[in-house]
């Protein structure tokens, strides 16, 4: 019977290390996600406010670059991040997250606009569900590099702030170019663009401006 106890003991002791390491171990894992992929999103707000940084930052350096050069503030109950120049009272730009429903799931983005709010600065989209090769090529440079630059005023009886049109076929300054194969993909994109972009000019912008 004593035997029978020392055992059962024993295999208890065995369980609750084992399950004691592999918590310590999940945990140290979910910091040091939370960690890369705060990091991340670091990366991504300062590349489309373009300030520039090193091909090698380190992970402190990059928070201290964040930290010194963008500053996030909550706006109509959307979170903004506006972007400093050097002696960090110029203005260089908002970061806005952007999303919406894709043809497989969620899409989510960040979209830098001008300190007039008159042109986008640059454009990210780092989480979605779409097909690689076809709608995942959302996150290809040459999609994104088509909006730097694109005003953000509608052309004069037009509802959109911009259009995606068949590949090869775009013509007026509003219209960039969509994926190829990827329709459903890029009316989405387009769809939720350009509504995310109508909001930040008629809301947000004013109610910075206001604080201001």
């Amino acid at each position: 019977m004593k035997k029978r106890a020392l055992s059962v003991i024993y295999m208890f002791l065995i369980t609750l290390f084992f399950a004691s390491l592999v918590s310590a171990v999940k945990l140290m894992n979910d910091k040091r996600i939370e960690r890369n992929q705060i990091q991340r999103i670091q990366q991504i707000i300062l590349r489309v406010l373009e300030i520039p940084t090193q091909e090698q930052t380190s992970e402190q350096e990059l928070s201290q670059l964040f930290a010194d050069h963008v500053k996030e503030i909550d706006v109509e109950e959307r979170t903004l991040y506006i972007g400093y120049e050097q002696d960090g009272q110029t203005i260089r730009g908002y970061a806005l997250p952007v999303g919406g429903p894709g043809f497989w799931g969620p899409i989510q983005g960040m979209i830098g606009i001008s300190p007039d709010a008159t042109r986008v600065l640059g454009i990210a989209f780092f989480k979605h569900n779409e097909t690689p090769g076809l709608g995942g090529r959302i996150t290809e440079s040459w999609f994104a590099d088509q909006f730097k630059d694109l005003p953000l005023h509608p052309i004069e009886g037009d509802q959109n702030i911009f259009y995606l049109k068949p590949e090869g076929t775009a013509q007026a300054s509003n219209e960039l170019d969509a994926i190829t194969g990827a329709t459903n993909t890029s009316s989405a994109v387009e769809a939720f663009l350009n509504r995310e972009l109508d909001f930040f000019l008629k809301e947000l912008w004013v109610s910075v401006e206001e604080k201001e």
